[in-house]
């Protein structure tokens, strides 16, 4: 085998960050050499947070499994980051199926679903990450495949073109959405069973960022594991990328323990304000201070798409009882002035 002369450098500057990280660093090196480094966890029990949604879950499939049949598809809905793609790859590993992961965006034509379902192997569980955004035709299509199981073929072209019925195999189909208004309702019809992911509370996420920095053999002190929970939106996600970063900080500047002066600190640079608010947020806010503003006109002023701020910087401000919506325009609710004044202005003024 030819060893191209870049492979060969590559290699060796590999060799000498690994060399490095064993000698500054070799309690974190054995986190950082695992590349199956898996912070989700690996059984429905292991799971945190969503209790209701877990309970009802575990009902629903317990009793697939005494039936020796596939659960009715289920369709999870709510802010990114609480986990759907988790939960899908819990239910497979529970049912012992197959998981098959797609994204709406990528199955552009009527073929592109067709082909993916006659190709899916027995017992598998279907992800289907912002359903949403599935087109019209395709929705269509997807009907039948739910409902019977089976999935409408076009044979030939023109005059002499017929359509055939094929029989799929047993398959579940687990939805996934951010925006669950925008969900035709015939397809919204066909799921049995419909679960709402919300914000994790305080006690979940500190269960969370407990769990994760055991994980990653972060030494972290309790009050900044705090500050970690009241900055990450009740969002794991976010969380767990804070406690990412902040081990990369451990490693670089050789510290023994992080405190919370230096997660504090880390926080501010890295744009990461209180209640976990970002720096574009607070200049949303900034604009209302003055009164009410049109979408429109907020999109211009700070030179953002108007859908990135309904679907993007709206949500979580409204969740906080900072922000109303009317058909006047957005303004700031009595809670969202006082905020803005008190924690904004050192960033803003």
């Amino acid at each position: 085998m030819i060893v191209s002369s870049e492979s060969k450098k590559s290699s060796k500057i590999k060799t000498k960050k690994e060399a490095l990280i064993r000698e500054k660093a070799p309690e974190v090196f054995a986190v950082l050499e695992e590349e199956t480094l898996e912070l989700r966890p690996t059984s429905l029990d292991q799971y945190i947070g969503q209790t209701k949604m877990v309970r009802q879950l575990r009902v629903i499939l317990d009793s697939a499994k005494i039936r020796s049949k596939f659960p009715e598809h289920i369709l999870f809905y709510g802010p990114p980051g609480l986990g759907k793609t988790t939960i899908a790859n819990l239910i497979s590993k529970e049912l012992g199926a197959n998981l098959r992961v797609i994204a709406a965006p990528s199955l552009q034509k009527i073929g592109d679903l067709v082909s993916l379902l006659l190709n899916l192997e027995p017992k598998t569980v279907l992800f289907i990450d912002e359903i949403h955004r599935l087109r019209a035709p395709l929705e269509e299509s997807l009907y039948s495949a739910m409902e019977d199981g089976q999935v409408d073929l076009l044979m030939g072209k023109g005059h002499g073109a017929s359509v055939a019925r094929l029989d799929l195999s047993e398959f579940m189909l687990v939805g996934a959405t951010t925006q669950l208004g925008k969900l035709s309702k015939p397809l919204k019809d066909r799921f049995a069973t419909i679960f709402q992911l919300e914000p994790y509370g305080d006690a979940e996420m500190s269960d969370l960022v407990d769990r994760t920095s055991k994980i990653l053999k972060l030494k972290i002190a309790d009050d900044a594991k705090f500050l970690i929970c009241k900055r990450s939106r009740g969002v794991p996600r976010i969380a767990n990328n804070i406690l990412k970063r902040i081990l990369d900080y451990q490693l670089v500047h050789k510290l023994k323990i992080i405190d919370l002066f230096q997660v504090e600190d880390f926080l501010q640079e890295l744009g990461i304000f209180e209640k976990g608010l970002t720096k574009a947020d607070l200049t949303y806010m900034k604009v209302l201070l003055d009164g009410s503003v049109g979408l429109k006109t907020l999109g211009g002023r700070l030179l953002e798409e108007t859908e990135t701020l309904e679907l993007v910087t709206e949500p979580y401000l409204i969740y906080l009882g900072f922000l109303d919506k009317s058909s006047e325009g957005r303004k700031l609710t009595v809670k969202g002035k006082e905020f803005i004044l008190k924690f904004g202005k050192e960033f803003l003024f």
